[in-house]
């Protein structure tokens, strides 16, 4: 019988993408990151995925993009990779810190990006000692204008939704200047995002 397709939520499969990357120390953009990770995964867990999969697990794939619905297989492969018994056991522990948070008021104030002025700015942290400052230019659209030890690079288009005190921040796209490559991100899995709009006499 063949593999039943998961139905689990791109924001979900973006997570683990980012789990997976912060476990190789490595944003996996390239053909050649791609054929190394598949490697990596094969050393650590003794289960092939292939860079062909991968790729589309990363959306870089053009045709196939985030609309891909990866094999529960698969994910199971990768949550094993970050540490997990399979992807259920990664979805209820993201879940069980999602809801420990909450019970506890832990998560605080969430903003729309539309709350954010054209030109504005908005300074995001998180550990360990991650500092990004995006820039609105336009719509849900913000320039990356400081980033420090972050896997964003200054020069990099985000869009994001809203942000929330002291949870993870979900970046729908990311946009690299001389790539055609669309991502998605997301700072903070573990510990969240606080934030802060800048006051522009600050500056």
């Amino acid at each position: 019988m063949a593999e039943r397709k998961t139905k689990y939520s791109q924001e979900i499969i973006a997570i683990l993408r980012s789990e997976v990357e912060n476990v190789v120390n490595r944003r996996i953009v390239s053909p050649a990151d791609f054929d190394f990770l598949s490697q990596t995964i094969l050393n650590a867990v003794k289960q092939p995925i292939s860079p062909t999969t991968l790729k589309r697990i990363w959306g870089y794939v053009k045709d196939v993009g985030s609309a891909y619905n990866p094999e529960r297989f698969t994910l199971c492969i990768l949550a094993g990779f970050v540490g997990y018994r399979d992807i259920e056991d990664f979805i209820e522990n993201f879940n069980a810190e999602d809801t420990t948070t909450q019970s506890g008021n832990y998560f605080g104030e969430t903003i729309s990006f539309k709350e954010i002025p054209v030109n504005g700015k908005v300074e995001l942290r998180w550990t360990p000692d991650r500092v990004c400052v995006l820039k609105r230019i336009s719509a849900a659209e913000f320039e990356v204008e400081v980033s420090r030890n972050a896997k964003l690079r200054v020069g990099d288009v985000v869009e994001f939704a809203s942000l929330t005190q002291n949870a993870p921040a979900f970046f729908s796209k990311v946009m690299r200047a001389g790539s055609e490559l669309v991502h998605t991100y997301v700072a903070g899995t573990r510990t969240g995002v606080t934030y802060r709009i800048l006051d522009p006499n600050d500056e």
